[in-house]
């Protein structure tokens, strides 16, 4: 029985394939072989539900684009005053000249009323998986905005909610046996997010379902990946699944799990996880922090498996709404940790309006454009580490490769990363005060500096440096200098 499922399932992937249409995407196929070691129950409508870390069916790939990969987190209710895809459209050459490549779009499906919270809701109270959220715009809408991103040469990614589901999600009344029930037979919520519903994945015609909805936007529109919401909410298992069938219709798909790292999502479904660790140390430079915290927290831990590694950020819609704008968390500190993320090991993370600098807490469940002025102030900064994280291949996502270099001064940081003849190197004062006769040990004599923060403006001209230049050096506040150097 197993063997006729396997076969059975294998021949229904061929069909689709051959049959499929991409919207605007060209599907890459893979050569995947189905594993003869399925349980029965799994296979629903031809669809895979369950596929264990260790299954040899599973051969793990990561997309070459992620090497270069600099993700923006896009707010479409509040990135612009009508909160439209057609609005948000306005941006992209903007965002395209700050070196963005890749965006994360907040979730864009219609919101549940029942229960909600506020008087638009959450994003992540889902009402239906196939549609979007008239509040944004049309699918026609829609599709035009992922077809102007990528003639422009965006990737785009979408938020995933696969955890749980609004209450008027038609689920709730068609499927009740989908959903986690209490004992007395009422749906649960998880944790204390009333506005949902919470998902019961030990039922495989649910996971059959939701694969099918997320195969939709990458067949049909031609999504390139997803950022998943509480990934580890749902078992790891659903994951490899739901990937395995989305990497046979496009093998160059990202995944990013919104969890700090755990082999268990590594192994095979995500190429990245946040960086918590890294996050916790950056706010507490404000207030002065040992250089040792700060390494230890860079390093890409053994729970990340080859081809996977950290997303780094110092702000994401749950941080900027709940717990201070980025100004409040991060004040005079935030240059040099922006800087930092970018040149540490993973790929760096900008959310809506960090490039402004914006020192306000964006409302969650209420209308609050962002106040964009003509030029945002960190556009430059932006510009110049997306540029560098483009070019440089020692800044690729894959290479975990870094090397703390000693100082004389505690106060000072200084790290390099290699690939080949490549290397950047980053130092900092990530101190309060002015640290004197500061010598940073280097093992090059000559190199170029291509950004220069001294704490008050921002030097983007590329300029001849030695190591002698770093033997005894005063370094202001939060002064930072990335250097490259060829061998």
């Amino acid at each position: 029985m197993k063997r006729f499922l396997a076969l059975l399932l294998v021949v229904l992937i061929v069909i689709s394939l051959a049959s499929c249409s991409s919207g605007t995407s060209e599907p890459q196929k893979n050569d995947y072989e189905l594993s003869t070691e399925v349980k029965d129950e799994t296979v629903i409508d031809g669809v895979m539900t369950e596929i264990g870390g260790n299954d040899a069916v599973l051969e793990r790939t990561t997309a070459s684009w992620l090497d270069t990969c600099v993700l923006y987190e896009v707010n479409i209710r509040q990135f612009t005053e009508e909160g439209t895809f057609s609005a948000f459209e306005n941006h992209l050459d903007r965002l395209k000249q700050m070196g963005i490549n890749t965006l994360w779009l907040m979730p864009i499906h219609p919101i549940s009323e029942i229960e909600r919270k506020g008087t638009l809701g959450s994003y992540y109270a889902v009402k239906d998986y196939m549609d979007v959220n008239p509040e944004f715009g049309t699918m026609e809408e829609f599709q035009h905005l992922v077809d102007k991103a990528h003639s422009m040469g965006f990737k785009v990614t979408l938020d995933w909610v696969a955890n749980h589901t609004g209450w008027d999600n038609a689920w709730i009344t068609e499927h009740d046996d989908w959903y986690v029930h209490d004992a007395s037979g009422k749906i649960e919520s998880p944790y204390d997010w009333t506005d949902v519903a919470q998902l019961d994945y030990t039922n495989y015609e649910m996971r059959a379902e939701m694969i099918k909805c997320m195969q939709y936007w990458v067949e049909d529109i031609g999504i390139d990946g997803f950022r998943c919401d509480h990934a580890v909410g749902v078992p790891a298992t659903f994951w490899n699944a739901a990937v395995y069938k989305l990497k046979s219709i496009n093998s160059e798909i990202m995944m990013l799990a919104e969890a700090s790292a755990a082999e268990s999502l590594t192994t095979y479904a995500f190429d990245c996880c946040y960086n918590d660790p890294l996050y916790g140390q950056m706010l507490m430079v404000k207030g002065g922090v040992a250089v040792s915290t700060i390494a230890e927290s860079m390093e890409v831990s053994s729970r990340y498996v080859e081809g996977s590694f950290p997303m780094n950020y110092l702000d994401n819609h749950d941080k900027n709404s709940y717990n201070g704008s980025i100004v409040e968390r991060f004040g005079d500190t935030y240059e040099p940790l922006l800087a930092l993320s970018f040149i540490t090991p993973g790929l760096p993370l900008i959310y809506t309006s960090d490039e402004e600098g914006y020192d306000h807490e964006i409302e969650f469940f209420e209308k609050d454009a962002v106040k964009w002025d003509e030029k945002p102030k960190y556009h430059d900064l932006i510009a110049s580490l997306s540029k560098l994280k483009a070019e440089n291949a020692a800044l690729a996502s894959t290479n975990t490769q870094m090397t703390v270099l000693e100082t004389s001064d505690s106060k000072v940081f200084a790290f390099s990363r290699t690939s080949g003849d490549n290397t950047v190197v980053y130092i900092s004062n990530l101190y309060y005060e002015p640290v004197k006769d500061v010598k940073v040990s280097l093992d090059f004599e000559k190199a170029k500096c291509l950004l220069h923060d001294d704490g008050s403006s921002l030097d983007t001209q590329e300029t001849e440096v030695s190591a002698m230049d770093f033997e005894k050096k005063d370094y202001q506040p939060y002064e930072f200098y990335i250097l490259i150097v060829k061998s």
